[in-house]
This record gives C-alpha cells, sequence and structure tokens, in this order.
C-alpha cells in the first residue's frame, strides 16, 4: 500500500488564488431523444465547477428529437424509446403525465442562441460514441462565434486522434475530467497556458499537443453530483411501470471482469500507470449524498452507479446494508450471476431493494467463454435468476445479439436460456464495436467494420458488415426476443414472419404482440428507456383475447399473399 502511494500520490485541486468571477462554462449534453436518467460523467463536473466556484449552465438535448444517428440507422424514423417499446422491452407508461414533451423548436438554432446570450469562456460537450457526430455538428454551428471548445467523454478517451481532428474542436479530455477541466478552468481564467495540462490534448496550428494521462481522482474527494442546472422535470425516470423521482448514485468505478464488449478492462490497463482504475466512493460519503437528494430534490428512488453492484467486497456489502437500513428508498442496481447469494438476496430484501438487473449477454457457452469471455455456466445463470425470482426483488436480464461471428442459431441458445427461468424484462441489445473494447479491434481485423466508423446505440441496427446475416435478421430477432422468450414453441413459425418489417411482417406482429400482452406475459417491462410509450389499447386488446380463433388469425395472416 505504502509503494502505491508514492508511485501514485494523493492529488488536491487548488483553486483558492483563482478569480472565477467573470468566468462562464457552458456544459453541452449530447443525449439521446428522451434518455431520462441524469448523466453521471457531466453531473460529476457540474458539481466540481460548483465546489471551485465557476459559473456553469447546461445545454442538454434530451428533450430535442434529433439524435444524429448514423449509418443504417439514418434513415429510421423511431427514436430509441419507441425501439423499445415495439420489442415489447418496456413497461407502458406516459411521460407528458409529467409535462414532458419534445422541444419544437430547432436544437441548432437554440444551442446558438444559448451560447450568445450566455457568453461562455468555454464550451466543454461530454459525448458518447452514438451521439458524438451530432455534438460536433452542435459546435459547428457557433464556430464563428469564436469559442473555445472542449470534448469530454469515453469517445474522447478511447478514440482521440478521431476525436480531435475535427476542425470544431480545440481541446479534448484523455482521461477523468473532474480535475483536468477545473485546471484548464483555472489556466484560461489566468491567462496562463492551456495547452500544457496533464490530461488534455490540445491543438497549436497544425500541429497536436499530446499531454500525458493526468491523475486518477480520488473518490472520496469527488463532490456531489449537482442537478440543479438541468430541466426540473429530468428528475423523472421511468421504472415498472411508474414514474418515479429519481437520481444515480456513482457507487465505485471500474470492474474486475474482463468482457470484451466493455470498456471497463480496458481503463484498467490504460490508466495503470496514473493509478488503480477500480475504487469505491466511502459508504459514509455514499450516505450523507443520499441524504441531501432526499432533502433537496424529494427523491423517491436511487440508482447505483457500478459496472458489477454486488461484486463488492463481503465487508463493504454488509456496510452498506447496514448504512441503507436508515434510508430503506427502493433502488436498482446492474450485476452478474457469478455475484448472486441467497443470503446477499435476503439482505437487499430487507433494505428496499426494488430491482436487479443481470447481465447474460449470449446464452451459447463455447462462444460466451471464448469470444465474450463471461465465464458463468448457464446453470449458474439459470440459479442465480432463479434465487431472485423466490425474492419480492424484480428481475431484469440483459441479452444482446448481433455479436461477431453469432450465427441465427447461436442467437437462439440466447433464447432457450432465457426460457428456462421467469424475469420481469427480458431485454436484449444489438450489439455495437465500441471503440476501447477488445471486440472493436476483432471487427475492424476481421473487416466487419471500419476503423474509423463510429458505432451507434445498442436499440439500433448492427452495423457490422457479415456475410453469414444481415442487418434486417439480427434486427428482426431483436425485435421478437422477447415473443420467442415468452410465447409457446408451436407459435414460432408466425414469430419469424413477424421478423419482416413488410407489411405482412407488421400485421403478424401487431396480432402476437397483443397475444403476449394480454395472456404470457401481461406485467412483462423493461427497466431502461425512456420517452413517450406507445401504449397498448387496452380495449382492443380485450376485444382480441375474448374474441378467440387467435390461432385462425395467425393463420389468415401467414398466408396472406402467397
Amino acid at each position: 500500500m505504502k509503494k502505491d502511494l508514492e508511485k501514485h500520490p494523493v492529488y488536491k485541486l487548488n483553486t483558492s488564488d483563482v478569480d472565477f468571477s467573470n468566468f462562464r462554462v457552458l456544459l453541452v449534453y449530447a443525449n439521446s431523444p428522451m434518455d431520462n436518467l441524469f448523466p453521471v460523467g457531466l453531473s460529476s463536473i457540474a458539481g466540481m465547477l460548483k465546489k471551485h466556484n465557476i459559473d456553469y449552465e447546461i445545454f442538454d438535448t434530451t428533450y430535442y428529437p434529433n439524435d444524429g444517428r448514423l449509418g443504417v440507422n439514418q434513415s429510421h424514423s423511431e427514436n430509441r424509446d419507441q425501439v423499445l417499446s415495439n420489442r415489447l422491452q418496456v413497461a407502458e407508461f406516459d411521460y407528458s403525465l409529467v409535462g414532458i414533451k419534445y422541444v419544437e423548436t430547432n436544437v441548432f438554432d437554440d444551442f446558438r442562441k444559448k451560447v450568445k446570450d450566455y457568453k461562455p469562456s468555454i464550451i466543454m460537450l461530454s459525448t458518447v460514441e452514438p451521439t458524438h457526430k451530432f455534438g460536433i455538428e452542435m459546435l459547428n454551428k457557433v464556430r464563428d462565434l469564436k469559442v473555445p471548445t472542449f470534448v469530454g467523454g469515453c469517445f474522447a478517451i478511447f478514440a482521440p486522434e478521431i476525436c480531435i481532428k475535427d476542425e470544431a474542436v480545440d481541446y479534448i479530455c484523455v482521461g477523468e475530467g473532474e480535475y483536468a477541466n477545473i485546471e484548464f478552468c483555472k489556466a484560461l481564467a489566468q491567462g496562463k497556458d492551456t495547452k500544457n495540462i496533464k490530461g488534455v490534448w490540445a491543438k497549436d496550428g497544425d500541429r497536436i499537443i499530446r499531454n500525458p494521462k493526468g491523475p486518477l481522482v480520488d473518490m472520496s474527494d469527488l463532490s456531489m453530483l449537482d442537478f440543479h442546472k438541468y430541466d426540473p422535470k429530468r428528475i423523472y425516470r421511468p421504472m415498472s411501470g411508474k414514474l418515479w423521482k429519481m437520481v444515480p448514485i456513482e457507487f465505485s468505478r471500474g470492474c474486475p471482469y474482463k468482457c470484451t464488449f466493455c470498456s471497463a478492462p480496458v481503463f484498467e490497463d490504460q490508466f495503470k500507470d496514473v493509478g488503480t482504475w477500480s475504487r469505491s466512493k466511502p459508504i459514509d460519503q455514499i450516505e450523507k449524498e443520499m441524504k441531501y437528494y432526499i432533502e433537496e430534490y424529494g427523491i423517491e428512488y436511487f440508482y447505483f452507479v457500478s459496472e458489477t453492484f454486488l461484486a463488492m467486497p463481503k465487508k463493504r456489502f454488509y456496510d452498506f446494508c447496514k448504512m441503507y437500513e436508515k434510508i430503506k428508498l427502493p433502488f436498482w442496481f446492474n450485476t452478474r450471476p457469478e455475484t448472486i447469494r441467497e443470503e446477499k438476496v435476503k439482505m437487499l430484501e430487507n433494505i428496499n431493494c426494488h430491482r436487479m438487473s443481470i447481465g447474460i449477454e449470449s446464452g451459447n457457452q463455447e462462444y460466451a467463454r471464448s469470444m465474450l469471455k463471461r465465464m458463468a455456466t448457464d446453470q449458474q445463470i439459470i440459479d442465480a435468476c432463479r434465487i431472485v425470482n423466490k425474492s419480492s426483488i424484480e428481475l431484469s436480464v440483459n441479452n444482446v445479439v448481433g455479436f461477431p461471428d453469432e450465427t441465427r442459431e447461436m442467437m437462439f441458445d440466447t433464447i432457450k436460456l432465457n426460457r428456462q427461468f421467469e424475469a420481469n424484462s427480458h431485454s436484449c441489445a444489438i450489439f455495437q464495436p465500441y471503440h476501447g473494447t477488445t471486440l472493436h479491434s476483432y471487427c475492424v481485423k476481421k473487416g466487419y467494420f471500419d476503423k474509423d466508423e463510429l458505432a451507434e446505440d445498442l436499440t439500433y441496427a448492427s452495423p457490422l458488415k457479415q456475410n453469414h446475416i444481415t442487418h434486417e435478421e439480427i434486427q428482426g430477432i431483436a425485435k421478437c426476443f422477447a415473443l420467442y422468450t415468452k410465447l409457446p414453441e408451436n407459435l414460432y413459425d408466425f414469430i419469424k414472419i413477424a421478423e419482416k418489417d413488410d407489411e405482412k411482417g407488421k400485421k403478424m406482429y401487431e396480432e402476437l404482440m397483443m397475444l403476449y400482452k394480454g395472456v404470457y406475459a401481461p406485467k412483462s417491462e423493461s427497466d431502461v428507456g425512456g420517452g413517450t410509450r406507445v401504449l397498448v389499447d387496452q380495449k382492443k386488446l380485450q376485444n382480441r383475447i375474448q374474441g378467440g380463433n387467435v390461432m385462425e388469425r395467425l393463420r389468415e395472416i401467414q398466408f396472406q399473399g402467397n
């Protein structure tokens, strides 16, 4: 431990000698439409700005319909939330009940007006890979206003050469932003050199200055996430068909597992020279934050942000449970099947855990182990899900289709595995080869994906160019995943027709959806997604179910056009 401290000394920010009275930061969040959970990264930067008395505002695109989608998804009219709704992976609710609706004005015009009115000293853009080009397009719209721009987020860390090449970008953050952003603001406010800051790359004419990585943040030194500058309606988040006042609580950073589709193990490797990537926030600090959010915002529900929540050491878990007995608001988290134990589940029940999500990803055990580095056996997965099912805690399981070299038969192995246990939600995403992951490198090497191409949101079509399967086939299985999981196997021929996006497929899907909602999974929903849902017409549903002759209607559609 002593050697670690000597190698990575504790870093403390000092801005006591800086006059920020005429300094303003405009934080820009390029978000997918109606993805309504507060972002942890940007809110953490906001908290640090507030802590150091730096004035800031936020321009948030969440309520604008434009998400800058790319490639095969460019012509799709449905937003992310409609896609989830159509896949039967969301609970039925309506954001309009709390006054949330799309902004009707133009996002680029509104952004330009914000910059003109606020007159920021610096524009700081936070993006992820699916929204990066959208964010850059926004910066281009205000380039003539001569405000320096600073871009951060996972995409800037893992694809810095792509990120900084855009003409609209002056600086990028290539590590955690909490310290680097404040050091940058400090230098800019004092008129000092801003091109020599650790963790920041800068342009100097045609030259790019690639500064070394800065220190990793001390989790106990972090300020609270600050949500004051967002639209107040952003506090509402759907869960199990209800809108809650919900905020995220950052519990830890890093993950002990090595999944090849995830960036977590790459973070661990890339930052080993400046600190230990896997860190946890002190339990007493978490308690203090939650009590503040309850008092300040009237919070009803917490989401614990941790790559694998139940992988924490036993003592920390016991300390958390003891502390949370004082809070007892419902909460939700993500974990893995290997971390599930009956004792843990009982303790979570006692402190009002409402829901947990377990990552399954692939049900083909050989592929999961060799390609994904997921070592859990099918039996471990089944046992873990059944343990949660016996409790009062709701369960959602996360699956992925469209992995590189994955066949239709392998995707059905995942469906077969899901059929062996019950869950409130069997969600299904489509694989995306994000920069910074091992599978991105694999897909580029195999020629499935261009090196500088950008991946999309997990709800959109597969961007991989593979000879053995089409984009449409992968989309069809993702669309019908819930049907294949819940409906009897004697309906599989009908479901296969519903995979298609033609008129016949749409009719079949509507008929099967009514059957699914009315008989087989009336309470099925998802813990993810947002937006105004397309609600099932309950009268129409009951008429369909009570009217009988379901098989007759399915066969009628089946033979249409034959």
